[in-house]
């Protein structure tokens, strides 16, 4: 419980920085203005750049998220990609800052099925959940499972260059951590559990590329850790869009 307390807290470090700090002053101003806000989402929860290549989630009617923690990729969803969608989250215990417009139920992934009927969503999301996981099949095959037919699976994960970033940024400073995924792994998983493959790619943050000569200066003028721009080229996380 402790421990689920304190990743809660650091989603909320992550998300909002710390009082007074670059990146939560960055949050209260663009947090006024629906574009600026856009934009800060974009950066700090990257997974979201690739949501629009999921077909039809603008007119998806109900969308569930696995692992949905305070819940800023489905807020993204409904503020801006499809506002009428009915919103589901499963995680360990629920966040303090998750909206009361997702609908939650605690949920193990990796010891219990979803709470949730057979064909009853129209896109099944989960977004730096894999990693943690000693057996990812589950996930999928309940996944699978709670897709209506036609539906899609939209996965980001740690990809393999990870392993190499500065320790700040490494992918086994997370001690909770089991493995990185590469597009092939990621394929392998969809393929075994049912789906068909509709696209895999790395995510990259253009804004990061540019400015990554300028990081050891961020850094000392930031709370916040910027030794991980000059990989950001490689493309530090990994994602899967596959059909049911």
């Amino acid at each position: 419980m402790e421990k689920e307390k304190s990743y809660q807290e650091y989603l909320k470090k992550m998300t909002f920085g710390t009082k007074g700090s670059i990146k939560n002053r960055f949050y209260e101003l663009a947090r006024k203005n629906p574009l600026l806000y856009r934009k800060y989402l974009k950066l700090i929860n990257w997974q979201v750049n690739k949501l629009h290549l999921i077909p039809d989630i603008a007119t998806a009617n109900h969308i569930l998220d696995i692992g949905v923690g305070s819940g800023l990729t489905l807020n993204y969803i409904a503020e801006f990609m499809n506002k009428s969608a009915k919103l589901f989250g499963i995680d360990l215990n629920k966040n303090e800052l998750l909206p009361g417009h997702i609908k939650f139920a605690e949920c193990n992934i990796e010891t219990e099925v979803l709470p949730f009927e057979n064909n009853s969503m129209d896109i099944v999301i989960t977004t730096f959940v894999l990693e943690h996981l000693r057996d990812p099949y589950m996930l999928f095959q309940e996944a699978n499972r709670v897709l209506k037919k036609g539906g899609y699976l939209y996965v980001v994960t740690e990809n393999y260059i990870t392993t190499i970033l500065p320790d700040y940024w490494n992918f086994w400073a997370d001690p909770t951590h089991v493995r990185p995924y590469t597009k092939r792994s990621l394929s392998t998983l969809a393929e075994g559990t049912g789906f068909e493959v509709f696209k895999t790619g790395v995510i990259r943050t253009a804004e990061f590329i540019i400015f990554s000569p300028l990081f050891p200066i961020l850094n000392l003028l930031s709370d916040s850790n910027f030794s991980f721009m000059p990989f950001e080229i490689f493309g530090r996380s990994v994602y899967l869009i596959a059909k049911k």
